[in-house]
């Protein structure tokens, strides 16, 4: 009897076992599980961290009977509702102009909306705090100036600057989700329901947006789970003006009370973390088994419109956004920083930045930040990698707990984050020396910006054949030199980009330090939101103009190393490696949770 044994592929990595992932697991759990677990125990608990406690049921019985809690409740379905339905109508309207359309202007879209994903909430919060200040903000000012009236035209500390402001970030996230499937969209059916005697008004409501609604419904969901997660806005233009909601009200139970009610900011959180994991399950189920196709393997046309006098009431939407997107908030920022003190229009120079550069704590925190954004955003990205790269080289079942718990942080508002870490770190007596120190800081940064890391890799690692690994292997070569011989040379473009997109995200957080940080190691948002509370707002301008200035050199020199690799390695000649090269502009985005391509029949 003969026994034909299956030729055996060569292992490519340590990964490839379930127990080569468990130390990443246990890694994962510790970054990732642990502070949710530390903060449902804190809440149990009746003393702050570190301190003896019994359990108790007091911090539920305080919040959930407290009629602000569920003031704060509706406060944040308000902002987060209709933040998602203004932004999704703009992103919709935007998207269908560039794609479907032969509206001028529309080749700047794009380009802007990337810039608006990428600059920190905390840009949007402080210059539109300047910009409708309703004393002394340039909005206002213009307007008395224009008019000779002596009323406010736009007041950013209320509704309309809350939503406002929603609405233009949401609204560069959507768009950018939205794009691709609006281009994706088969002219044929349209001309089908134009020839059958519907207008283009219907066919776009009745063809487009129906074929669109997976996509729609996920950017729907996603963009209300943000609004829920939001906190730097909300804490910069809604606390002033009496307006609290989720993340805001966790900060004032620790930052306003004395002693500071770690029990109730923790209970508080657990409800919030149930909403936004609820409505992650519904994306879930609702777009899980739905298939909506316009694009098979037939030729399909993608023809814009030639919409006549129309486009130029487009180009003027396109202007109006980008005015309030980038142009004035920008505009606002850079003069408030020239001014002595903000409101002394006609006086300009650069006293504010001199004072920065001679006050040591803004030197600190200027290094600090640094720091913790090229070192913090290092790790997180070789974390990220590691985890990728394991899932999938992997094919047992642990490899789907390990992208679960990768997950995990974009599920947790950053401010319940920050206070989970701060249990965690407090409760445990081997750790308990380490709170405060700009450790614990880039360890809570790194946590909240590994779900971009991850998917900022993502695309890279999926894109590289299995085969050069394993004639790698065969060849002889360790799973190391496999490693940073072929893998990372091909991924590095993507590597250095989502690096890149990484430190940003963590250079503009402030939802993390302002509970972990200490007066020993502020970071720059922690410092600008001081400043800014204390009326220094020409100050506090100023040093985030610094971060700007820097932040765009970083871009510079990013691109030129991205180009100077991608040409490297689209020079060699193996096709392979060409094929491999990803642009790094395509990663940082988290995408809806289903992707589905096209096809000429309508849906299933």
């Amino acid at each position: 009897m003969v026994t034909v044994r299956r030729p055996r592929t060569p292992s490519t990595g340590p990964f490839t076992t379930a127990r080569g992932l468990l130390p990443l697991i246990v890694v994962s759990v510790f970054l990732f599980a642990l502070p949710i677990v530390m903060l449902i125990i804190g809440a149990f608990r009746n003393a702050p961290p570190g301190l003896p406690a019994q359990w108790s049921l007091d911090a539920f019985g305080r919040t959930y009977t407290d009629p602000d809690s569920y003031t704060t409740l509706g406060n944040s379905a308000m902002l987060s509702g209709g933040g998602t339905i203004l932004a999704t109508v703009v992103a919709l309207l935007l998207a269908f102009l560039v794609s479907r359309t032969n509206t001028p202007l529309r080749r700047l879209v794009t380009v802007a909306m990337v810039l608006v994903v990428a600059l920190p909430p905390l840009f949007y919060a402080i210059s539109w705090g300047m910009l409708g200040n309703p004393a002394i903000g340039m909005l206002n000012t213009v307007w008395r100036d224009l008019t000779g009236s002596d009323g406010t035209l736009f007041n950013a500390n209320s509704w309309a600057g809350l939503l406002l402001v929603a609405m233009v970030k949401g609204a560069a996230f959507s768009y950018l989700l939205l794009l691709g499937p609006f281009r994706a969209i088969d002219r044929s059916l349209e001309e089908a329901a134009q020839v059958s005697g519907a207008g283009r008004l219907r066919t776009l409501l009745g063809i487009d947006l129906v074929v669109l609604a997976p996509a729609i419904t996920g950017v729907v969901i996603l963009n209300f789970v943000i609004g829920l997660e939001s906190f730097e806005v909300p804490l910069f233009l809604g606390t002033p003006a009496g307006i609290d909601v989720f993340s805001t009200q966790i900060y004032a139970y620790i930052s306003d009370s004395t002693p500071a009610d770690y029990g109730s900011a923790s209970a508080l959180s657990l409800l919030l973390v149930a909403l936004v994991m609820l409505l992650v399950l519904v994306q879930y189920k609702v777009l899980g088994r739905r298939k909506y196709t316009t694009v098979s393997g037939k030729s399909y046309r993608t023809d814009v419109w030639d919409i006549g006098a129309w486009k130029w009431l487009g180009a003027a939407f396109i202007v109006a956004y980008l005015l309030l997107a980038i142009l004035l908030p920008l505009l606002q920022l850079v003069l408030g920083s020239l001014q002595p003190f903000f409101g002394g229009a006609g006086v300009y120079s650069l006293g504010n930045y001199q004072a920065l550069f001679n006050d040591p704590a803004t030197v600190t925190a200027l290094r600090t930040t640094l720091i913790v954004a090229l070192v913090g955003g290092l790790i997180a990205m070789a974390l990220a990698l590691l985890i990728v790269y394991a899932i999938a080289h992997n094919e047992s079942r642990w490899r789907r707990v390990l992208d679960l718990l990768t997950w995990l942080p974009w599920a947790v508002p950053g401010v319940v984050l920050s206070l989970g870490i701060a249990w965690t770190y407090v409760s445990i007596p081997g750790l308990r020396n380490l709170y405060g120190s700009i450790i614990v800081v880039m360890t809570g940064l790194v946590v909240a910006a590994i779900p971009i890391a991850t998917r900022s890799v993502q695309p890279a690692i999926g894109q590289i054949t299995r085969e050069l690994e394993e004639a790698s292997r065969v060849s002889g070569a360790p799973p190391m030199r496999m490693f940073f011989g072929i893998v990372l040379p091909l991924i590095m473009p993507s590597f250095l980009a989502g690096w890149f997109v990484v430190a940003i995200v963590i250079s503009g957080n402030l939802a993390i330090p302002i509970l972990l940080s200490s007066a020993q190691n502020p970071t720059v948002p922690l410092m600008v939101y001081e400043l800014y509370t204390q009326g220094q707002t020409s100050r506090a301008a100023a040093l985030f103009v610094v971060v700007l200035g820097a932040l765009l050199i970083g871009l510079i020199v990013m691109g030129g190393l991205s180009a100077l690799l991608r040409r490297r390695i689209t020079g060699r000649p193996d096709p392979v490696a060409e094929a491999a090269t990803v642009d790094p502009g395509n990663a940082p985005l988290p995408q809806p949770l289903e992707r589905t391509e096209p096809e000429p029949v309508g849906s299933r």
